[in-house]
């Protein structure tokens, strides 16, 4: 008899599990998901791109960290964004279509938190049907649309919305971590698994790190507990210190560059109406109050699990509030937390709080079964009434560009960029055509996908060292202008084409990808442009003004400028075009090859010496032939000793065989002075790329000592033998 109710509760779970997943299969269809279409909406289109470059240049040359020449001015290819989503579905692309393992990619979170979650409350220990019920009640949480009537809740991650709007590594990640909860609470119960969570630990990690940092908050939460401490600090010791090995090779690097990155604050509510709306959502005020009466009658009956998930709540809700405080200490790191990021875990952590309460229930099997499908049968109705928008944006993204109306146009002028093979494009910001033409404002980010060409812009902005002059600059030369990073470089330009003409000669812009009317009438009156594709929905403009080279000599020899305010005086020099065509020299030391190399130099100038900067004419004419890889730039010259300016985004990486360094130049461009005829550019590793993968070794090998110790224990020795 005892065997049956076991069996019969686990049925239980299985239907209603089924009925989960199939209840999502009716919002994400197979026949959208599994159609061989590219998906396009929201900021998905652009990270298309992430998949795209795992799938044909990182996985095989067997990386997961990389340079990428066609984002951007150049960027470091998920040295900042995370690589585990990516990597899974460039690694699918091998077996399936690339454009249907992006798909799948993209809603591995959502199927994966209802399974997630009832394994965690199986670990944890909660007897049917506590672990069905808060796999049930997760639908809610997916499916949360709004906050308020006027505050949909997207982009701040783990619902639906949100990783439709592009957040789906966040959504993967907060899934892995309630699956971990579980496991933590097993392990540090039963004094096992500490190479497990570290393993998955680092899963998190390597999908989002804002959820990684929550999952270490979490766990410190077996520390303000009287129960076991000793053996509880003990077991989160190990498991820290194993997790940090682990990640080193990834981590080490991520904090010791944060300086290179640029951030992007997300402003707390002015009003307290709405910041309050945000705190306590009006869909989720009654999950707020049971989760009160739960933490009240847990505190009573002395039951921690319920309090653990409160306790999630509660530093999420701090975490929330002092995110602005901690984005204005001068951190690098801390600059790019995003308050909104930690609301998810505020919802997510109350629902399964409720749904934890249910230990409380009466043990008569009929009872709990009844409750198990009446709270999926809730779930369900709470969804059906609540949800208004997500079904038709679910289709409008994995229907794909190809069911959009200017798909053909744009797949037109792509393949006729295809057939120039060096400069860069760069693209009109045209929110409103591309988001109805194409399916996101963002769609023309997947330009190196159509066409092999590299691009100025990218989905990936924050990990981009040139970012925020690209993002100013496109103002300029556009129908729209986002003003992405206007609060860092003192506010953003209106249109100016002639301005924007220049800075697209500064990136080195050949191609100019062209879609409003306005623009292309302005651009035909300026002798620096010329037509070479259309009349045509989305036109391709060539500057003729240079050659499209990389590597070349500047007009003006640079000026050497010592300054601990480098970005400050970088956006003053970006705005001015009487200065824009003098390379400016950064450092914070001037040792005395650089003094006697650089005949000019300021040294801490004011952003009015600038404007007063003598300009020396280089008279020289320089014969230099490039060849530009991915990871790798070499050329020739007969200027030896002179400076080369390389048109490619400055990082640490970089080194150098045939000069004696690199010099950061403005905008954040390279610039040498080679010492013989030829000249090797790297992407290398640095200090702390040693650094970590020495760590990331260290950690494998504890593994491999922890896993042959246990072994070698288990091993009977009998000394008469």
């Amino acid at each position: 008899m005892k065997h049956f109710k076991v069996q019969k509760t686990t049925i239980v779970d299985l239907m209603i599990l089924f009925s989960i997943i199939g209840f999502l299969f009716t919002y994400f269809k197979p026949s959208l998901l599994f159609s061989d279409t590219l998906i396009s909406a929201g900021d998905t289109v652009g990270h298309f791109y992430g998949t795209y470059y795992m799938n044909q240049y990182l996985i095989p040359h067997l990386k997961l960290i990389g340079w990428s020449r066609d984002w951007f001015l150049g960027y470091p290819a998920f040295q900042f964004y995370f690589p585990l989503v990516f990597f899974i579905t460039g690694l699918l692309g091998y077996l399936i279509p690339l454009s249907i393992s992006f798909k799948i990619g993209t809603v591995l979170g959502t199927f994966l938190l209802p399974l997630c979650a009832y394994l965690s409350f199986r670990f944890m220990k909660f007897k049917f049907p506590v672990p069905i019920i808060a796999s049930s009640m997760t639908l809610i949480f997916l499916f949360l649309e709004r906050v308020s009537q006027n505050q949909v809740y997207s982009m701040w991650g783990g619902n639906i919305p949100s990783t439709l709007a592009g957040e789906f590594s966040y959504s993967f990640s907060l899934s892995i971590a309630i699956l971990f909860f579980g496991l933590l609470y097993k392990g540090i119960k039963e004094d096992r698994y500490i190479i497990l969570n570290a393993i998955v630990f680092n899963l998190i990690l390597l999908s989002h790190i804002i959820v990684a940092l929550f999952v270490l908050i979490g766990a410190l939460f077996y520390l303000i507990t009287k129960d076991n401490f000793k053996n509880n600090l003990r077991y989160l010791f190990k498991f820290y210190l194993l997790a940090f090995l682990l990640s080193g090779f990834w981590s080490v690097p991520l904090m010791m560059k944060m300086g290179y990155t640029v951030p992007h604050v997300w402003e707390a509510p002015s009003q307290t109406k709405e910041l309050m709306e945000q705190i306590i959502p009006q869909p989720l005020i009654m999950i707020y109050i049971l989760a009160i009466i739960v933490g009240i009658i847990s505190i009573k009956k002395r039951e921690k699990r319920p309090l653990f998930f409160l306790y999630l709540a509660t530093f999420s809700l701090v975490l929330f509030l002092l995110s602005p405080t901690f984005n204005s200490l001068g951190i690098h790191s801390l600059e790019h937390l995003q308050l909104v990021k930690f609301l998810p875990f505020l919802y997510l952590s109350l629902l399964m709080a409720v749904a934890s309460g249910f230990f409380l229930i009466p043990k008569d099997n009929k009872i709990k079964c009844i409750l198990s499908f009446l709270f999926f049968i809730l779930s369900v109705y709470w969804v059906q009434s609540n949800s208004t928008f997500i079904s038709g944006w679910i289709r409008w993204n994995y229907e794909g560009y190809e069911s959009k109306k200017l798909y053909k146009d744009y797949q037109k002028a792509n393949e006729f960029l295809s057939k120039y093979p060096e400069g860069r494009v760069a693209f009109e910001y045209d929110p409103q055509k591309y988001d109805s033409g194409l399916g996101s404002s963002r769609a023309t980010e997947t330009i190196p996908v159509f066409s092999g060409r590299s691009i100025t812009e990218g989905t990936h902005f924050q990990s981009a060292f040139s970012g925020s002059y690209i993002y100013n600059a496109h103002c300029e030369y556009s129908n729209g202008c986002s003003c992405l990073f206007g609060a860092i470089s003192g506010g953003c330009p209106s249109y100016d084409i002639k301005m924007g003409t220049k800075h697209l000669e500064l990136f080195n812009v050949k191609h100019f990808f062209v879609s409003s009317d306005k623009v292309k009438k302005d651009l035909s009156k300026m002798e620096e442009w010329k037509r070479i594709y259309g009349p045509a929905e989305f036109e391709i403009w060539e500057l003729t003004t240079h050659n499209g080279n990389y590597v070349g000599v500047p007009i003006y020899y640079p000026i050497l400028v010592k300054t601990n305010k480098w970005r400050e005086l970088s956006y003053q020099w970006f705005k001015d075009p009487n200065i824009l065509d003098v390379p400016l020299v950064w450092t914070k030391l001037i040792n005395s090859k650089d003094a006697k190399r650089f005949e000019n130099k300021l040294i801490e100038p004011s952003k009015i010496d600038l404007t007063n900067i003598k300009k020396v004419k280089f008279k020289k004419n320089c014969n230099i032939q490039e060849n530009i890889q991915t990871e790798e730039i070499t050329f020739t010259t007969d200027c030896i000793g002179e400076p080369h300016l390389i048109k490619i985004s400055y990082f640490p990486n970089w080194k150098v065989e045939g000069a004696d360094r690199i010099y950061l130049t403005s905008p954040a461009y390279m610039l040498v002075y080679p010492n013989q005829k030829e000249v090797k550019l790297y992407y290398g590793n640095t200090f702390s790329d040693i650094t970590g993968k020495i760590l990331t070794a260290c950690g494998i090998l504890v593994i491999i000592v922890m896993v042959f110790y246990k072994r070698f224990r288990k091993i009977p020795f009998n000394k008469g033998k």
